[in-house]
Protein backbone atom coordinates (compact mmCIF):
# COMPACT_ATOMS: atom_id res chain seq x y z
CA UNK A 1 0.00 0.00 0.00
CA UNK A 2 1.63 3.58 -0.89
CA UNK A 3 2.80 5.66 1.54
CA UNK A 4 -0.09 8.55 1.15
CA UNK A 5 -2.51 5.90 1.82
CA UNK A 6 -1.10 4.41 4.54
CA UNK A 7 -0.45 7.93 6.52
CA UNK A 8 -4.23 8.97 6.04
CA UNK A 9 -5.67 5.87 7.10
CA UNK A 10 -3.15 6.39 10.29
CA UNK A 11 -3.90 10.18 10.82
CA UNK A 12 -8.21 9.19 10.42
CA UNK A 13 -7.84 6.68 13.03
CA UNK A 14 -6.08 9.09 15.70
CA UNK A 15 -8.95 11.53 14.19
CA UNK A 16 -11.70 8.95 15.32
CA UNK A 17 -10.32 8.29 18.28
CA UNK A 18 -9.87 11.72 19.15
CA UNK A 19 -13.52 12.58 18.18
CA UNK A 20 -15.06 9.77 20.78
CA UNK A 21 -12.83 11.65 23.35
CA UNK A 22 -14.42 14.62 23.54
CA UNK A 23 -16.08 15.66 26.63
CA UNK A 24 -18.89 18.25 25.56
CA UNK A 25 -19.35 19.42 29.34
CA UNK A 26 -15.51 20.26 29.68
CA UNK A 27 -14.38 23.55 29.94
CA UNK A 28 -10.90 22.54 28.69
CA UNK A 29 -10.22 24.45 25.31
CA UNK A 30 -9.88 27.91 24.15
CA UNK A 31 -13.26 28.22 21.83
CA UNK A 32 -12.32 31.35 20.40
CA UNK A 33 -15.12 31.07 17.73
CA UNK A 34 -17.21 34.52 18.42
CA UNK A 35 -20.51 33.23 19.79
CA UNK A 36 -20.45 29.64 18.93
CA UNK A 37 -21.15 27.69 22.19
CA UNK A 38 -19.13 25.34 23.76
CA UNK A 39 -19.75 22.02 22.39
CA UNK A 40 -20.14 23.29 18.73
CA UNK A 41 -16.62 25.46 19.93
CA UNK A 42 -14.95 22.12 20.63
CA UNK A 43 -15.77 20.35 17.51
CA UNK A 44 -14.65 23.63 15.87
CA UNK A 45 -11.61 23.05 17.32
CA UNK A 46 -11.01 19.21 16.52
CA UNK A 47 -12.01 20.13 12.84
CA UNK A 48 -8.97 23.00 12.86
CA UNK A 49 -6.81 20.16 14.07
CA UNK A 50 -7.40 17.78 11.42
CA UNK A 51 -8.30 20.27 9.01
CA UNK A 52 -5.28 19.61 6.85
CA UNK A 53 -5.57 15.33 7.01
CA UNK A 54 -9.47 16.01 6.16
CA UNK A 55 -8.34 18.05 2.89
CA UNK A 56 -5.46 15.46 1.91
CA UNK A 57 -8.23 12.87 2.30
CA UNK A 58 -10.78 15.06 -0.50
CA UNK A 59 -7.68 15.06 -2.31
CA UNK A 60 -6.68 12.01 -3.00
CA UNK A 61 -9.92 10.15 -2.96
CA UNK A 62 -11.95 12.92 -5.08
CA UNK A 63 -14.52 13.06 -2.82
CA UNK A 64 -15.84 16.36 -0.54
CA UNK A 65 -13.77 17.09 2.36
CA UNK A 66 -15.05 15.76 5.95
CA UNK A 67 -14.79 19.31 7.25
CA UNK A 68 -17.59 19.92 5.02
CA UNK A 69 -19.90 17.22 5.79
CA UNK A 70 -19.51 17.72 9.88
CA UNK A 71 -20.13 21.22 9.38
CA UNK A 72 -23.02 20.86 7.21
CA UNK A 73 -24.43 18.69 10.12
CA UNK A 74 -24.07 21.35 12.39
CA UNK A 75 -25.65 24.10 10.51
CA UNK A 76 -28.08 25.91 12.67
CA UNK A 77 -26.44 24.82 15.92
CA UNK A 78 -23.84 27.57 16.54
CA UNK A 79 -25.30 29.10 19.80
CA UNK A 80 -26.71 25.37 20.38
CA UNK A 81 -25.52 24.73 24.59
CA UNK A 82 -27.26 21.16 25.36
CA UNK A 83 -24.09 18.74 25.18
CA UNK A 84 -26.53 15.58 24.64
CA UNK A 85 -27.31 17.28 21.05
CA UNK A 86 -23.73 17.31 20.41
CA UNK A 87 -23.27 13.53 21.72
CA UNK A 88 -26.33 12.62 19.36
CA UNK A 89 -24.33 14.31 16.37
CA UNK A 90 -20.77 12.43 17.01
CA UNK A 91 -21.92 9.11 15.85
CA UNK A 92 -22.91 10.50 12.76
CA UNK A 93 -19.43 12.21 12.56
CA UNK A 94 -17.68 9.11 13.31
CA UNK A 95 -19.28 7.62 10.57
CA UNK A 96 -18.01 10.15 8.00
CA UNK A 97 -14.71 8.91 9.04
CA UNK A 98 -15.48 5.20 9.08
CA UNK A 99 -16.84 5.62 5.15
CA UNK A 100 -13.40 7.59 4.50
CA UNK A 101 -11.20 4.77 6.41
CA UNK A 102 -13.39 1.79 4.56
CA UNK A 103 -13.04 3.50 0.77
CA UNK A 104 -8.77 3.83 1.83
CA UNK A 105 -8.69 0.23 3.03
CA UNK A 106 -10.67 -2.49 2.15
CA UNK A 107 -9.84 -4.39 5.34
CA UNK A 108 -10.75 -1.85 7.62
CA UNK A 109 -13.98 -3.38 9.64
CA UNK A 110 -16.22 -0.65 10.11
CA UNK A 111 -16.63 -0.90 13.98
CA UNK A 112 -20.27 0.47 15.52
CA UNK A 113 -20.17 3.34 17.67
CA UNK A 114 -21.78 1.00 21.02
CA UNK A 115 -18.46 -0.99 20.62
CA UNK A 116 -16.11 1.86 20.96
CA UNK A 117 -18.53 3.75 23.59
CA UNK A 118 -18.33 0.44 25.62
CA UNK A 119 -14.70 0.03 25.88
CA UNK A 120 -14.65 3.81 27.84
CA UNK A 121 -17.52 2.67 30.19
CA UNK A 122 -16.00 2.60 33.91
CA UNK A 123 -17.97 0.65 36.03
CA UNK A 124 -17.05 -2.78 36.13
CA UNK A 125 -20.47 -4.84 36.20
CA UNK A 126 -22.02 -1.86 33.43
CA UNK A 127 -18.92 -2.69 31.26
CA UNK A 128 -19.51 -6.67 31.43
CA UNK A 129 -22.89 -6.38 30.89
CA UNK A 130 -22.87 -4.28 27.98
CA UNK A 131 -19.70 -6.63 25.99
CA UNK A 132 -22.21 -9.59 26.52
CA UNK A 133 -25.09 -7.88 25.39
CA UNK A 134 -23.32 -6.48 22.05
CA UNK A 135 -21.35 -9.90 21.53
CA UNK A 136 -25.27 -12.06 21.67
CA UNK A 137 -28.08 -9.17 20.35
CA UNK A 138 -27.66 -10.29 16.90
CA UNK A 139 -27.91 -13.94 17.71
CA UNK A 140 -29.52 -13.80 20.88
CA UNK A 141 -31.87 -10.82 21.34
CA UNK A 142 -34.18 -12.23 23.78
CA UNK A 143 -31.27 -12.88 26.24
CA UNK A 144 -30.18 -9.22 25.05
CA UNK A 145 -33.60 -7.87 26.27
CA UNK A 146 -33.44 -9.37 29.84
CA UNK A 147 -30.37 -8.24 30.02
CA UNK A 148 -31.09 -4.66 28.61
CA UNK A 149 -33.40 -4.25 32.00
CA UNK A 150 -30.23 -4.25 34.06
CA UNK A 151 -28.34 -2.52 31.70
CA UNK A 152 -30.46 1.04 31.97
CA UNK A 153 -30.53 0.90 35.62
CA UNK A 154 -26.85 0.54 35.68
CA UNK A 155 -26.80 3.49 33.32
CA UNK A 156 -29.05 5.90 35.42
CA UNK A 157 -27.27 5.08 38.50
CA UNK A 158 -24.01 5.93 37.04
CA UNK A 159 -25.56 9.16 35.48
CA UNK A 160 -26.78 9.84 38.75
CA UNK A 161 -23.54 9.09 41.05
CA UNK A 162 -22.11 12.33 38.68
CA UNK A 163 -25.31 14.42 38.84
CA UNK A 164 -25.96 13.74 42.53
CA UNK A 165 -24.27 11.60 44.19
CA UNK A 166 -26.14 10.98 47.71
CA UNK A 167 -29.46 10.85 45.72
CA UNK A 168 -31.63 7.22 45.85
CA UNK A 169 -30.90 6.87 42.38
CA UNK A 170 -26.90 6.84 43.04
CA UNK A 171 -27.18 5.15 46.34
CA UNK A 172 -29.56 2.36 45.45
CA UNK A 173 -28.80 -0.97 45.61
CA UNK A 174 -31.92 -2.62 44.13
CA UNK A 175 -31.69 -2.29 39.99
CA UNK A 176 -35.24 -3.02 39.28
CA UNK A 177 -35.67 -1.07 36.03
CA UNK A 178 -39.28 -0.16 36.96
CA UNK A 179 -38.63 2.32 40.58
CA UNK A 180 -35.27 3.06 39.07
CA UNK A 181 -36.53 4.79 36.33
CA UNK A 182 -38.93 6.49 38.30
CA UNK A 183 -35.81 7.64 40.93
CA UNK A 184 -34.33 9.13 37.67
CA UNK A 185 -37.73 10.84 36.98
CA UNK A 186 -38.29 12.33 40.27
CA UNK A 187 -34.52 13.47 41.12
CA UNK A 188 -33.96 14.98 37.59
CA UNK A 189 -31.11 12.40 37.36
CA UNK A 190 -31.19 13.05 33.22
CA UNK A 191 -30.74 15.15 31.25
CA UNK A 192 -34.37 16.82 29.91
CA UNK A 193 -33.31 15.51 26.06
CA UNK A 194 -32.21 12.21 27.93
CA UNK A 195 -35.57 11.96 30.00
CA UNK A 196 -37.38 12.01 26.40
CA UNK A 197 -35.71 9.72 25.14
CA UNK A 198 -36.36 6.84 28.26
CA UNK A 199 -40.06 8.48 28.17
CA UNK A 200 -40.37 7.78 24.34
CA UNK A 201 -38.95 4.24 24.78
CA UNK A 202 -40.57 3.19 27.77
CA UNK A 203 -43.70 4.19 26.44
CA UNK A 204 -43.27 2.36 23.08
CA UNK A 205 -40.80 -0.11 23.62
CA UNK A 206 -41.24 -1.46 26.94
CA UNK A 207 -42.56 -4.56 25.68
CA UNK A 208 -39.01 -5.14 24.32
CA UNK A 209 -37.50 -5.82 27.59
CA UNK A 210 -40.07 -6.14 30.49
CA UNK A 211 -42.89 -8.40 28.70
CA UNK A 212 -40.50 -10.90 27.38
CA UNK A 213 -38.90 -10.78 31.12
CA UNK A 214 -42.17 -11.93 32.60
CA UNK A 215 -44.73 -13.01 30.25
CA UNK A 216 -44.21 -17.00 28.99
CA UNK A 217 -45.67 -16.08 25.40
CA UNK A 218 -43.44 -13.33 24.62
CA UNK A 219 -40.47 -13.15 22.51
CA UNK A 220 -38.49 -10.18 20.70
CA UNK A 221 -36.73 -10.50 17.51
CA UNK A 222 -33.47 -9.19 15.96
CA UNK A 223 -34.97 -5.96 14.29
CA UNK A 224 -36.59 -5.01 18.20
CA UNK A 225 -33.02 -4.77 19.63
CA UNK A 226 -31.47 -1.78 17.11
CA UNK A 227 -34.33 -0.03 19.52
CA UNK A 228 -31.93 -0.96 22.82
CA UNK A 229 -29.01 -0.28 20.90
CA UNK A 230 -30.22 3.17 19.41
CA UNK A 231 -30.48 4.46 23.05
CA UNK A 232 -27.86 3.20 24.34
CA UNK A 233 -25.52 5.17 21.92
CA UNK A 234 -27.79 8.17 22.83
CA UNK A 235 -27.08 7.61 26.75
CA UNK A 236 -23.91 5.94 27.00
CA UNK A 237 -21.61 9.70 26.10
CA UNK A 238 -22.91 11.43 29.07
CA UNK A 239 -21.56 8.62 31.66
CA UNK A 240 -18.47 8.16 29.80
CA UNK A 241 -16.55 11.15 29.19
Amino acid sequence: MERRRIKLIEDLRAAREELLNINFATTAGTITYGNASRPYGLVLEWLDKWNATFNRYAAFSGELSLNYNVEREMRGYHEETDIEIFNEMRPTFVGFIDRALSNLDQTHAVKPVLADYIKRVQDTKLAVLLNEFNAVKDIAPNLAAIGFRTILSLIIQEKAKRVNPTSNAATATDLAPGPMLSRARNENILSPDEQRLVDSFEATHRGIYDLVTHRPNVLVDVSEVDTMVDLLNKLLPSIIN
